[in-house]
This record gives C-alpha cells, structure tokens and sequence, in this order.
C-alpha cells in the first residue's frame, strides 16, 4: 500500500507547476492560521440539478470530490474550516499555498471521471486578509469578499483578489499567469474589487462573462461600509419579495432601511434580467417631482401624454426590481406610481423603503427593528458581545473611527449597554461609535443622558437630517400633524411602554379626546414613532428611548409638562393601589405578567414624586402597595430604598396611615428587630383606626419575627387573631397565607404533627387558587418541618419539590431559602457535592437580595464547605462574621438554634483552641460586606 500511495503523489505532482523555491510548504495543517489569513473557497457549479438528475451518481462523485479537495488542501498546508454541502472553506497561512492547492486540484478534478453525473466543475476564489477566529472558524469581511469572489466565477475558473495578485505577482508558480478581469462590483456592495483570473496550461481559461452587478443592469450606488445584524432581514424581505410585488420596509429613521434595501437589490439581481434600479426620493421637496425622480431613475424619457404614462409603457415588458428610498413624505404620490406599475407591469417589483407604509392594495409590509442587543449583564465577554448586531456594528465604526479601538471583556458590557440605549438603532449606534476617537467608552456611557448634544458627528455627505440625532428625529417629528405631535409630546411621560389605557387615561385631556387615542396611536405607529407590540393578550406600545428623550426635550418647553408627570404619577398610583388588593385575593401568575411591565413606569412615578419631591404622598402610596411586587420580582434593596425616601418625605403625624402601611410593606423587606419593630407600629396605627385588613396583615407580619425572637406562644396568639379577621372577612389567600405560618409558629413549638396538618392544609388551599408559588414555599416550610423532626430523606423530597416550583420563576429569594435549606440537609445525609453546590447556589441568590442577613446565613454554610477542605482559619472568621450579621440584628438567641451554625461552631472548637478561634471570629466580625463576598466567592 505505502509503495502505490507514493507513486500516486509523485505522478501527480509530475503534472503540477514546479513549485518556487521561496515557497516551502508543510503537508497537512498544523494549526489554524491567524494574523494575515489566505482563504481558499470552493463551489460545485449546478450541483442541485445534478443531484436531482443523477442522485446516486452524485453520491459516489461528490464523496471523491470530497476527498480530493481535502488532500490538496491539506498537501499545501491549508486548514479546511468549514464545509457547507459540496463547498469548501480553507485558511493559509500563505497566499502561495492557496494557489498551489487551486492549481492542484482543478487539475486533479479534470482528469477525474464523472461523466455518470454530466461532469464536475468547480469554482474558486482566494483573497487574503484578517479575520475574526472563533472555535476554529472566522467571521468577518475578508471571509465574506472571498465568499462574492468565489461566487461570481464559473465551474473550473480560479479567481484571486487583488490583494492575492499583489502579494505574489512576482512568483507565480512554472506557466502560470493572471489575466485582469477588471474591477468588480460585488454583491455586498463594499468598494469594487479588482478580479484576476488564475490561468496555467492544460487548463481552461475561456470562460463566460462573471456574474457580478455589471452582469445586470443596474443604478446601485457603492456602500463603503459592511451591512452588519441584518441577516434574518435580509432573507424575509428577500421571501417577500419573491412571493409579493410589492414590499415596504418600514422603520424608525437611522433603523437601516436604505442600507438593506440596498443589500436586497444586489443580493437579487440575479433574478431579473432587466436588472434593479433605485430611485431615491429624499431630496424631493415637491410631490409633483416624484414621477419625474423616478423616471430619471430608471433612465425612462417622456414619450406619452405624462412621465407616468412613459414610465408605465417602458416597464410593460421588462423584468426589474424598482426600489423606492424614503417615501414618507411624498407618500400619495409615490403610492400613486407604485400602483400604476404594479397594475400593468406584471415582471417588476417594487421594493420601498419609508417611515411610514404606503397603504395601497397588494402592499406587504416588513418592519425593521432595531438590531439586536444583549441582556443586561456584567459577566458579556468580548466574544459574545460580538454576536449581537448592534455591538458588531459599533465595534466596525468604532475602529474605523480610530484603529487603535479594541474590545474587550472589560469593555463589552459597557459598549452593549450603549447599545441597549440607543436601542439598537444604527444611526445613532455608528454617530456614537465615531466620538471613540475623542471619548474612552466609560465616558461616552456616562455622556449618553446628553445624547442630543455629543451625537452629532454624522458624515459629511449624509442627507442634514442623518448628520445628528436631532435632526435624525426631527425629520419624522416635523411630517406630524400639530395634534399628532401634542400626543407625541405627552407619551414621553411614559418608560418602558405603556397601554392604550394608560395613554388614554394621562394624554387625552387639553385638547384631545378619549376617542382620538386610538386613531392617534395608530398614525405614529404608522410612521415609526410609536412601536405596538400586539403579540400578548393586550396591546402595549413604547417610544424608543431617544425618541422618548426627544418628545420629553419638547415637552420641556411645554408648561403642561409638569401637569402631565402629575397625571402620569396619579394614574400609577392608582394602578398600584389596584395592584395591592390584586395581590391580597389572586395568585401571584395572575398579576405578575402585567404589573412587571409597568416597572419602569412605576418607577418614574417615585422618582418624580420622592427624588423631585413634587409629591410625597403619591410616592409614599406607590412605594408601600407595590410590596408583594417587590418581592416576587427579587427586588428587595431597590424596594427598600424607595422606602426609605418615603418616610423621611412624609410626616406621621399628619398621615399616620400611609406611613403604616409603608412600615408594613418594609417590613416584609428587612429582619430582624427592624422587622419586628415596622410591623408592630404599623399594628397599633391600625388598631387604633380600627382598620380590620390592615390590622390582620400586620399580626401576620409580626408572627414571624416573634418565631424567630423564641417568643413562640406569644406568635401563636398573634397569630390565631389574624386568622379569625381573616376567615371573618377574608381574603381566602391571606387566610392560607396565615394558616402557612400558624404551621411555621407550630413547628417552633416542635409541635411536629400539628405542624405537618397546618402545611398540608395551606398547600391544599394554595393550589385550589392557583397559587403555585406560595405552594412551593409551603412546600418548602414542610420540608423544613420534617428536616427538624429528623426526617431528612423525607425532607429532601420536599426541598426538592419545592426547588421545581421556584427555578422557572426565579425569585431569588425563594431560591436563597430553598437552596438554604438544601444544603443544610445534605449535609446530614452526608451529600457533601450536593451540599457545597446548594451553598453556592444560595450565596449567589443571597447577594443579589443585599440583605447582609442572608448572606451572613448562608455563609454558615460556606463555612462549612471551608472547613471541610482544611481551611479551619478561614471558616473560623466566616463563623465570627455570620454571627455578627444575627447579633447586630438582635437574633442572637438564633445563632443557638441554627442548625449549620452550631454544627459549624462544634467543628471549629474541636479543630482550633479557644484563643485562636476567639482571633478568627473577632477578625471574621470585622470584616465588611465585600471582604466577606470575596471569601465566599472563593470557596
């Protein structure tokens, strides 16, 4: 076998060129290439006719294909990356390796046989340059030139960019030779390429005209820049136009809609054989001319009674893709041609692009959103940040901009919350990008709340209203109506959506009727100032974020502005207050889905009556009925700092019930004495008013921190009084709620079975109203009811349980308690893998609580972890540190009772003396939240 391989090879390299001294080369890859990278790409002509006509023929021709390509690639040193059906993708190190193995092959390929398939012919392209590598692939506009290059050749002809010509011109392999086949318009419209064609002996070299844009007819102007984050757009407005005569691309202004246009008609060409032609109709001033743009556009001369009527007989016969650019302002009248043609021209398309649809019959419409951004996060690497259009887009502009620019995981979360504020919007995205050369990131991030000042930088030659972002927004604000843009103005109250209710409720007043919301909102729709979002059982529309600041900044010269925050403040308070009795009779997946749309509104709210200090009281309200929202959102610190601000603004004295019920609701937030002590004020305030609801949900809040202080029959008093308001006057799920912690008070008691009977009970009730969540915290009590009992395989079973209803939701303190729990019980059941990963898990909910309670708990837990790996110092002042948080709490009673801090406690006093441990702990209780953070991280 070894003795006919190698005279295979000597035989086919007797064909090849000699090679060049000056080229050596490596057989088979030995990394993949980087820096300067030579691509090689490969494509079977008609290869899809030929697997329909010869499909087991092609089986066996395609896999010698296959074969051969990969060992040319290889015998000179190439990396085959990627291979999509019959084509192949190779990287170089050197451009002189990629010849070689074009060369090689093509030869190879023709003195095969696959004359059962009707032959095998196959284009290439090399062009050389840098490139993105990822996982062993590349990304980036070198890799996709070579892919254009390779496309517009024919079977059997090799095609090399001009850059690949200059790197080797002077040595080129024995009788090989470059003939220019001129610049070259790809289809991704960058600047022309310069194309050679790669010829040697024995192979063909006449071949038929490429198919690059000059193939068709066409007016598309060049594009300098890479269109980035549009291929999901790309393919549907390609769909769409296959299948319709007429598509609009509508969007907000700066959103790309010319750009992608632009694409489409390039990437489509091929399809009309009269070629696409653009009209671009942004400098008409004057409907009338709109005919006439048009006309000039597709080279048409009046020959007929009018230029519509020449248009519509020079179009009769001819196959092409008309493109319309920026319609909104001459809208009648370009959707008085467009329709002209599509009724008596039955070969041409019409692809338009406005802010607004056309609204004529046979009209289907592709809205462009913005271009993706990630989540907010600050672990987004560089690498993932890049996958998000808007960031891929900042990032080219950006180095344009200044070469020097990098991004980096430091930089990456930084520059995608710039994204994420500009609402992914190109326009504003590359006007951004382009102040990299006078701004570092962080402060271009902090700069961006004076967005209208610092984005102006636009491109000379850019139409005035795409040089600035204001003029950007001004284009669209100035073709409303003067009650259009009144309504505009009054939904930049608005933050993060809002429902035709609402707007309803705070805009129509002043000049605007309830019944002309509706026609309203569907107008700025119309012209991409509003997004609707109809996808849910309720409309909901916003304005983007710049386009918010705008209708604010002309708001601000408004003296109703003020007016219009106080509406917009009273109608959320009022919704809170609804909210809050929502949440005392329905489950939390009842009110949920909605009220956490309304966050940033709720927000807003707060921040104009507590910051601004325009109204206290509405703020105070707000604050205290959104309590259960707080919690079931994980949003406890933000809770308690609001909170906070609403009782040093209003006065007790004056509003003794506002502020009990804003004690309650903080309550539920803190623990400890704090807890014990907002609770029991609240309590008397509403005793004293005779407030029964109130009084009941502030003996229910009190029980738990009576548990916790030891004052258990004391608790199971308070308790039993809220139960008998509540089965007196309800809610139902306030009695369930109660009837969980007369469970929790029995269970201190150690009063094991009544404890179980009172679990059981609220769980059956919980899930009769459809309370999954509080019947997954049931769940867990009556684990921890069993885990006390000792119990601990039956209490894992709950635990378990319990930990299946809250993942999906994500609360983190349900999480935190559960995890808690978890690992406390592994570690009597000896699981020390399972124990470690459920304090883990519970550390990182208890920091995102920033509670300094939770996280004292749960570092008990990591104390033992600690110990468990030998590091006894290190767990000793974990030890002293929890203690600390309990003790600081008025909870020290607790750290007797709790189960992994005595546990933890007996480890270190059997490892370490009592002065040492005495050392450790002291050390441990002076430590600060993030020195205990970085200690619990470690472990």
């Amino acid at each position: 076998m070894s003795g006919g391989l190698a005279r295979y090879h000597d035989e086919a390299r007797a064909n090849m060129p000699e090679l060049s001294a000056a080229s050596p080369f490596e057989p088979g890859p030995t990394s993949i290439p980087s820096g300067t990278v030579t691509f090689l790409f490969t494509d079977v002509e008609g290869s899809t006719s030929r697997w329909e006509q010869h499909h087991d023929s092609m089986t066996d021709a395609i896999a010698r294909h296959d074969a051969l390509l990969r060992s040319e690639i290889e015998r000179y040193g190439g990396f085959v990356f990627k291979t999509v059906g019959d084509a192949f993708c190779a990287a170089f190190a050197r451009p002189h390796q990629a010849l070689h193995a074009a060369l090689s092959s093509q030869r190879r390929l023709s003195d095969e046989d696959f004359t059962a398939v009707g032959g095998i012919r196959v284009r290439m392209g090399i062009h050389l340059g840098t490139a993105v590598e990822r996982d062993s692939d590349y990304f980036g506009s070198t890799v996709n030139r070579v892919a254009r290059i390779m496309s517009i050749g024919h079977g059997g002809q090799v095609l090399v960019s001009d850059d690949v010509r200059n790197a080797i011109a002077d040595d080129l392999p024995t009788d090989a030779s470059f003939v220019d086949l001129g610049m070259r318009r790809l289809k991704d419209l960058m600047q022309p390429e310069r194309v050679w064609q790669l010829s040697v002996p024995g192979l063909p070299s006449d071949f038929a005209p490429l198919n690059s844009l000059e193939a068709r007819p066409n007016n598309l102007p060049v594009q300098l820049t890479a269109l980035l984050g549009r291929e999901r757009d790309l393919e549907d407005v390609k769909q769409l136009l296959a299948a319709h005569p007429l598509v609009t691309i509508a969007g907000a202004g700066g959103v790309g809609k010319t750009r992608l246009a632009l694409q489409i008609g390039a990437d489509t060409i091929d399809r009309y054989a009269n070629g696409v032609w653009f009209a671009d109709l942004a400098s008409i001033s004057d409907a009338r001319l709109v005919s006439s743009a048009v006309a000039r556009a597709l080279e048409v001369k009046q020959s007929g009674d009018s230029i519509e009527t020449s248009i519509v007989e020079a179009l009769k016969q001819r196959s092409l893709l008309l493109i319309l650019d920026n319609c909104e302002h001459v809208l009648d009248a370009a959707a008085t041609i467009a329709n002209a043609i599509l009724k008596q021209c039955p070969q041409v398309r019409i692809l338009t692009t406005s802010r607004q649809p056309l609204a004529i019959a046979g009209e289907y419409v592709h809205r462009l959103p913005s271009l993706s951004v990630p989540e907010a996060s600050t672990t987004l690497s560089a690498a993932m940040a890049r996958d998000y259009g808007a960031v891929a887009l900042f990032v080219d502009r950006a180095t344009a901009a200044d070469n020097r620019f990098t991004l980096t995981d430091d930089t990456a979360p930084v520059v995608a919350e710039i994204c994420r504020r500009l609402d992914g919007i190109p326009l504003a995205i590359e006007l951004a990008a382009s102040r990299i050369k006078v701004l570092s990131v962080p402060t271009l991030a902090k700069r961006l709340d004076e967005r209208f000042k610092i984005l102006t930088a636009g491109s000379r030659t850019a139409l005035p209203r795409q040089k600035t972002l204001t003029a950007l927004i001004d284009w669209s604000y100035g073709l409303l109506d003067k009650h259009e843009q009144t309504f505009f103005n009054r939904l930049g109250v608005f933050a993060g959506g809002f429902t035709m209710e609402a707007a309803t409720a705070v805009c129509a007043h002043g000049g605007i009727d309830e019944g002309d919301v509706l026609d309203l909102l569907s107008s700025l729709t119309d012209k991409s100032l509003v997004l609707a979002d109809t996808s849910r059982d309720g409309e909901r529309f916003r304005l983007l974020e710049s386009t918010r600041a705008y209708a604010l900044q002309m708001l601000d010269g408004d003296v109703s502005r003020l007016a219009m925050e106080r509406r917009h403040a009273e109608y959320f308070r009022s919704m809170a207050l609804a909210a809050d009795s929502r949440h005392r009779s329905e489950p939390t997946e009842a009110w949920l889905p909605t009220e956490e749309l309304e966050l940033d509104n709720f927000r807003t709210a707060l921040g104009w009556a507590l910051h601004g200090g325009h109204d206290p009281l509405i703020g105070a309200e707000i604050a205290a009925a959104l309590g259960s929202l707080w919690v079931a959102v994980g949003l406890n610190a933000e809770a308690r700092n609001w909170i906070a601000l609403a009782l040093d603004h209003v006065n007790v004295d004056a509003h003794p019930l506002i502020v009990a019920r804003v004690q309650l609701t903080l309550s539920t937030l803190v623990n400890g004495a704090h807890s014990y002590e907002m609770a029991a004020s609240a309590r008397d305030v509403f005793e004293r008013a005779g407030d029964e609801a109130g009084l009941a949900d502030a003996l229910y809040a009190t029980t738990w921190q009576l548990t916790e202080a030891s004052k258990n029959d004391e608790a199971l008093e308070v308790i039993e009084r809220a139960i008998a308001i509540y089965r007196k006057s309800g809610p139902q799920l306030s009695l369930a709620r109660a009837i969980g912690m007369k469970a929790v008070v029995a269970e201190h008691r150690e009063d094991f079975e009544t404890s179980r009977s009172l679990n059981r009970e609220a769980i059956a009730m919980f899930k009769r109203l459809g309370c999954e969540r509080l019947a997954g915290a049931v769940l867990s009590n009556l684990g921890a009811t069993e885990f006390l009992a000792r119990n601990h395989r039956q209490a894992q079973i709950y635990f378990d349980e319990a930990l299946a209803v809250f993942l999906p939701r994500k609360n983190i303190r349900d999480l935190l308690i559960v995890y808690v729990n978890i690992a406390i019980n592994l570690m009597l059941l000896e699981d020390f893998v399972g124990a470690r990963d459920a304090a883990r898990n519970a550390f990182q909910n208890a920091r995102a609580t920033q509670d300094p309670l939770y996280v004292g708990e749960v570092m008990f837990l990591l104390g033992s972890v600690a110990a468990r790996d030998g590091r006894v110092d290190d767990a000793a002042r974990i030890y002293g540190y929890g203690r600390q948080q309990f003790e600081s709490r008025g909870l020290s009673n607790k750290i007797q009772v709790h189960e992994a801090a005595t546990r933890l406690y007996d480890t270190l006093a059997a490892s370490l003396g009592p002065e040492e441990l005495d050392r450790f702990m002291a050390e441990g209780a002076a430590w600060q939240p993030e020195q205990a953070v970085a200690v619990g991280q470690s472990i």
